[in-house]
């Protein structure tokens, strides 16, 4: 089976290099790597085309749409056609796949029959260097992650091969700047009868979450950029949940009444209340009703 990796970037060229330097040294590289770059500056778009073509000259370097990391995730796999590639991974340009993560993927394709791995989503577990981990779970009623017993829901992003045609079916949802973007994502996929299976063996390191990053500053009163854009998020993914994805008019109505409710008491004790207009900006949940979002 072929697999390609999608590496998307921005501003982090160190971190790009330890990306590159990690995929190099894999006991099995995919086919095709691709590294779409949302650098909005030339010199640093230059910097990480000198990096890519250092570390790994057989990746292709790509310029990103810059409209946040869904935008570039299109970009990167829409690049490479199809018929060209089997299984695709979405790498930020902060993690680090361990050596044998791409054979031991294979070799749980191979244990699938045919019908099988065109239908099935397999996720590892991402890793920082503290030892905190992240693993596929599923999206709790009020939309927040949690574990799971069961068959997943949801996958560790940075852990997961997607079969390459499911993108030609679907693609990543950008009106979603930051957030929530791969459990929507996952949500599809489930209504498409894909099934999402725990690989623990697959693993990859998040070597530097966070960092040099500007969402993680103060935006509005105590909530960072960060913080606002994932409430955004939470509240948009769970009102498509309910009202297209998996359609119950009850629970949709349950869910925004909690959301607001909850939210209120929330940035009243942070002292952000300031912040929902703009959380209720960067949801962009009125293109739920302009458009088709299924």
């Amino acid at each position: 089976m072929r697999i390609s990796a999608c590496i998307t970037t921005r501003n982090r060229p160190q971190q790009l290099q330890a990306c590159l330097q990690a995929l190099a040294n894999t006991e099995l590289k995919p086919d095709h790597v691709v590294v779409s770059d949302d650098s909005p500056d030339v010199e640093m778009q230059q910097q990480n085309q000198n990096i890519v073509t250092s570390y790994y000259p057989e990746a292709k370097y790509i310029l990103g749409p810059r409209t946040g990391v869904c935008g570039n995730r299109n970009n990167a796999v829409n690049s490479i056609p199809s018929s060209e590639t089997d299984l695709v991974a979405f790498l930020d340009d902060d993690i680090c796949v361990e050596a044998d993560f791409f054979v031991k993927a294979i070799d749980r394709y191979k244990q699938m029959s045919p019908e099988q791995q065109k239908l099935t989503i397999i996720s590892g577990v991402s890793r920082t260097p503290q030892g905190e981990e992240m693993v596929s779970g599923k999206l709790t009623f009020r939309g927040y992650f949690a574990t799971t017993d069961t068959t997943p829901e949801t996958v560790a992003i940075h852990a997961t091969l997607f079969p390459r045609h499911f993108f030609d079916q679907e693609q990543w949802d950008e009106n979603i700047f930051f957030g929530y973007e791969d459990a929507e994502l996952c949500l599809r996929a489930l209504r498409r009868g894909y099934k999402i299976i725990h690989c623990p063996e697959l693993l990859v390191m998040h070597i530097a979450p966070g960092s040099q990053s500007s969402m993680r500053f103060a935006d509005i009163g105590n909530l960072s950029n960060y913080e606002i854009s994932i409430e955004a998020a939470r509240l948009y993914v769970g009102i498509k949940r309910y009202k297209d994805l998996f359609p119950n008019p009850l629970k949709l109505l349950l869910f925004v009444a909690l959301f607001f409710i909850h939210m209120t008491v929330y940035l009243f004790k942070r002292r952000a209340l300031p912040a929902f207009p703009e959380i209720l900006r960067r949801s962009k949940i009125q293109r739920l009703w302009q458009t088709a979002n299924i």
